[in-house]
């Protein structure tokens, strides 16, 4: 990655609908030549892809670290949460913790329900865990929150069915995002 390349980035990054007329003429070069440069980007390490504002959406977060017993066991989760449209953040940790996971709600209600019945903290073999929540985040304020088009499933992708939890039906959650029991605005 040149200087080039990084500034192409970096007009991206301000606006990801930056033609590439646009960013060529801010660079001195050619559409053509913005083109090759980003398909390379692209197929190494850039995607440009859309952000929602959690902010707008009165969306609040939490993050809930993780100690999973086994390393196979942590595989399994990573595997389980990387397939959550709540999920904007996963990853593995070293120290007290072995898994770091950054979940958005619409609610607090929702958040709270979340964090107890369909995080990692809720999860067979999880020794300990912690969460913290928080509002709408200032960095980023787009936030990669997948939105699921068809809403037709049974269970959630964790292999929850909220049309039978508890909290689903005191209307203290509004379900997953993925799932036909979903009462939320995605």
């Amino acid at each position: 990655m040149d200087n080039i390349d990084k500034k192409i980035i970096s007009i991206l990054q301000e606006d990801g609908r930056a033609s590439l007329s646009l960013i060529g003429k801010q660079l001195g070069m050619s559409h053509v030549g913005v083109k090759k440069r980003l398909d390379n980007l692209c197929n190494i390490l850039v995607k440009v892809s859309a952000g929602i504002n959690a902010e707008y959406l009165g969306f609040r977060v939490a993050i809930v670290n993780a100690e999973v017993e086994t390393p196979r066991r942590l595989r399994e989760l990573l595997n389980i949460f990387s397939k959550c449209p709540r999920m904007v953040f996963l990853t593995t940790t070293t120290g007290a913790y072995n898994l770091m996971s950054i979940m958005v709600a619409e609610d607090a209600d929702t958040l709270n329900s979340i964090v107890e019945e369909c995080s990692a903290r809720a999860q067979m073999n999880v020794r300990r865990s912690e969460a913290t929540i928080g509002e709408a985040p200032v960095v980023p304020k787009y936030l990669p929150i997948k939105i699921v088009a068809t809403k037709e499933d049974e269970a959630a992708p964790c292999g929850i069915n909220c049309g039978k939890c508890s909290r689903y039906e005191q209307r203290k959650c509004l379900a997953c995002p993925s799932t036909k029991y979903y009462r939320g605005p995605l």
